[in-house]
C-alpha cells in the first residue's frame, strides 16, 4: 500500500485526467491512512461530485468542512452537490458563505445566480452572474447565463428597451459565442 502522500497525488493526476472513479479510489486508500485530513475529504468529494455523485459528494465534503476547512471552493462545491440534491437552500447558503469568504469567487457567483435565476429573482441573478464573468472573464457557463438573463429581462420588460440591458445582452451574446468557439 502507497504512502498517503503517493496515494493523493496519484488521485489528483487521474482528477485531472478526468478518471474520476479511479481518483476515488485513489483517495480513500489515501484516508485510510490519513482519515484526519481535510484536503483528502475534499479531493474525495470532488472526484465523486465529477462523477456525478452528489450524494457521496455531499458527505465528504462535509466531512472536508468538519474537519476545519472552511475554504471557498469546498463551500462552492458544497453547494453544488446540495443543489443537485434538491436541497437548494442550503446550497444558496453554502455559496453565500463562499462569497463571504472570497468576495469575487466566479463559481460561487454564478451558481448563486442560477439559484436566483430559478426562483425568478433576476435582477439578483443579473448581478450574480455579472461578478462570475468579472472574476473570470473566460467563464462560458456565466456569461451564457447572462445573456439568458439578459434575455427574461427585456422580454419582462416588454419591449421598453433599457439601453444598460440590451449593451449587457449583446456583450454577452457575443462573448458566449467567441468562448464556444474556443471550446470546440
Amino acid at each position: 500500500m502507497e504512502d498517503p502522500a503517493t496515494a493523493a497525488r496519484r488521485g489528483e493526476n487521474l482528477l485531472t485526467e478526468g478518471r474520476y472513479a479511479e481518483a476515488a479510489d485513489a483517495f480513500l486508500e489515501a484516508r485510510a491512512l490519513d482519515p484526519g485530513s481535510a484536503d483528502l475529504a475534499f479531493n474525495l468529494g470532488l472526484a465523486r461530485l465529477k462523477d456525478g455523485r452528489a450524494r457521496d459528494a455531499r458527505v465528504y465534503l462535509e466531512e472536508a468542512l468538519a474537519l476545519g476547512s472552511e475554504e471557498p471552493d469546498l463551500l462552492a462545491d458544497l453547494g453544488l452537490a446540495l443543489f443537485e440534491l434538491g436541497r437548494i437552500d442550503e446550497a444558496e447558503s453554502r455559496y453565500r458563505r463562499a462569497l463571504e469568504l472570497a468576495p469575487n469567487h466566479p463559481e460561487a457567483a454564478n451558481n448563486l445566480g442560477v439559484i436566483m435565476f430559478q426562483s425568478d429573482r433576476l435582477d439578483d441573478a443579473l448581478r450574480y452572474f455579472n461578478l462570475a464573468v468579472q472574476s473570470r472573464p473566460d467563464y462560458y457557463d456565466a456569461w451564457f447565463n447572462l445573456r439568458d438573463t439578459c434575455d427574461e429581462l427585456l422580454t419582462k420588460l416588454s419591449g421598453q428597451g433599457n439601453p444598460s440591458l440590451l449593451a449587457q445582452r449583446e456583450e454577452a451574446a457575443t462573448r458566449t459565442r467567441d468562448l464556444e468557439g474556443r471550446r470546440r
